[in-house]
Formats: structure tokens, C-alpha cells, sequence
């Protein structure tokens, strides 16, 4: 199956549901904070140097992942993903290194530092596979990557 990754524009429930219905059937509630953040206006991805991006394979969306300034540290040049998921049927399957790796290099030209959180073994080893350090430097992130400058 063909693998894209692009900007969403406009998030609909319908587009959502199966992830989102997957995620509260692995226990996650990310991807429902995702959306309920969306509908109510809280965060819809469109402030300076946020993103929201979709995997799509052949037949809808697969996978999904946000950007934006780090909202616990308030700091212009540091940026955080966010909610990313990949439905389990697409997992091992590249899409979700490919969403990252596209929200990295979005962020390239905002941030100079990304964090995230991740409460999952599987999580951490991910994002390290990428890059990310594990190294206890900003508050409320367990993972940060350096965008080509050394971190505060």
C-alpha cells in the first residue's frame, strides 16, 4: 500500500473515528484529548509553527500526529509533539517513522528543540530510534531532540 503523509487541514470526526475508537480500546486517551481540543477550538494546529499531520495509506487515515510550541515551557523555540498514533494493523509498517520524521523536519523551521511525552517502553524506544534523548532536561517531557543547537 501506498503511504502519504500530509497536512490536515480540516479534521473530521468520521476521518478520526477509527482511531480514535482504537486508541480507547488500547486504553490511550490522547487521541480523544486530540480531538475534543479540535472541536472546541483549543488547539487546532494553526499558530505559528504547528502542524497537524495524517498517514494515509490507500483507503483513509492511518496514523496521525501534531506539533506545536512546547505549551509547559512557553518557550517560543521549543517545540512538542504531540497525540501521535498509528492504528495497530499499520503498525511495523513505516508510517509512523515517516509521520515523525515529517513532523521533525516541519518543525526544523520553527523550533530548536522538540519534546514529547511517552508512558510506553515501545514509545521510548521509538523516538530514541529517531534521535530523541532521554536525558532529563525540560519539565514535562520525558524525550527532547536537538534541532542543530545544544539545548538550554
Amino acid at each position: 500500500m501506498e503511504t502519504r503523509i500530509q497536512i490536515i487541514a480540516s479534521l473530521t470526526h468520521d476521518d478520526l473515528l477509527p482511531l480514535l475508537t482504537a486508541s480507547l480500546s488500547e486504553g490511550y486517551d490522547f487521541v480523544q484529548k486530540l480531538w475534543d481540543e479540535y472541536q472546541s477550538g483549543a488547539n487546532r494546529y494553526d499558530k505559528d509553527g504547528a502542524v497537524l499531520l495524517g498517514g494515509y495509506l490507500e483507503d483513509g487515515l492511518w496514523a496521525i500526529g501534531g506539533l506545536h510550541r512546547d505549551p509547559y515551557l512557553n518557550q517560543p523555540d521549543i517545540g512538542r509533539i504531540r497525540h501521535v498514533y498509528v492504528l495497530p494493523s499499520a503498525r511495523r509498517m513505516g508510517i509512523g517513522r515517516q509521520l515523525v520524521t515529517a513532523l521533525i523536519e516541519h518543525s526544523r523551521a520553527h523550533f530548536r528543540i522538540l519534546t514529547l511525552r511517552t508512558p510506553t517502553a515501545h514509545g521510548d524506544a521509538f523516538y530514541r530510534s529517531l534521535g530523541f534523548s532521554t536525558q532529563l532536561v525540560y519539565a514535562e517531557a520525558t524525550l527532547w531532540l536537538g534541532l542543530g543547537a545544544d539545548p538550554a
